[in-house]
């Protein structure tokens, strides 16, 4: 597994809503700059911070601060995963969840914005751990946008020039070369979340969440991580070798 610096940024064009669309900044991949992207978008807590997951050995996963809420997985989109995952998908939308309950999905209509979905996944499925600063943009976009469905969320996000700002702002710190909004890459984010203690993988180019077949016991060490392990180590087996995986949890650190 690649260090999040040598990830760089993400963003992935396939499966984005209505055309044209606004693009905004890809986010580079590393923690520095996510949890400052928190703290732009209003979060106010000071006791959860992104980490990097340097592995799946159970020595490594010990050195992730516990709890986990949230992990993000960034990796190269192929079409080999492409063909691996269809049936998921597929799946998926056969058997989409219920999101008037606790499940929050935003599909993806802005080019480049998958860091930036990741990130309010995160969020907006563990409310209840977070304070937000009611006057900055990422809880004035959630509150206009609860009542809403993923595709609905999805054009709202296209004309919120406030998350825009918030993302753009944070997207010129990063350690690598500044990616133009136009450049192409093919890097993607995508967000892992204990929903009723069931691991959904939000993927916002996609029309529905995963469920996958994995039950969690909060009250269990590490246990999200390992959740997701056999998941993303599935993913990587799917793109052929490609060595360009970065793993980050949203973790309490205080």
């Amino acid at each position: 597994m690649s260090t999040a610096a040598e990830i760089s940024v993400s963003a992935a064009n396939a499966g984005e809503l209505n055309q044209p669309k606004p693009r905004w900044m890809p986010l580079e991949g590393n923690p520095e700059v996510l949890n400052k992207y928190l703290k732009n978008l209003g979060v106010k807590n000071d006791d959860y911070e992104f980490v990097e997951v340097i592995g799946f050995d159970e020595e490594l996963l010990a050195f992730v601060p516990q709890p986990v809420c949230a992990v993000l997985l960034v990796f190269p989109i192929t079409e080999e995963h492409e063909k691996h995952r269809q049936h998921e998908f597929e799946e998926a939308a056969q058997t989409p969840p219920d999101y008037s309950q606790a499940i929050y999905f935003l599909r993806q209509s802005v080019g480049n914005a998958c860091g930036s979905i990741a990130v309010v996944h995160s969020i907006a499925n563990n409310l209840e751990k977070f304070q937000l600063d009611s006057h900055k943009a990422l809880a004035h976009f959630l509150e206009t946008t609860k009542l809403m469905t993923p595709e609905q969320r999805a054009e709202h996000l296209k004309h919120a020039l406030d998350m825009a700002t918030a993302n753009d702002e944070i997207a010129e710190e990063g350690d690598s070369r500044i990616i133009d909004r136009d450049e192409h890459v093919n890097l993607h984010f995508v967000c892992f979340v204990n929903v009723n203690n069931e691991l959904y993988e939000l993927d916002g180019r996609h029309p529905h969440p995963i469920k996958h077949s994995v039950k969690i016991h909060p009250g269990q060490p590490l246990d999200l991580l390992r959740s997701t392990k056999d998941v993303i180590l599935k993913l990587i087996e799917q793109t052929g070798g490609d060595i360009r995986f970065s793993m980050l949890a949203l973790a309490k650190i205080a």
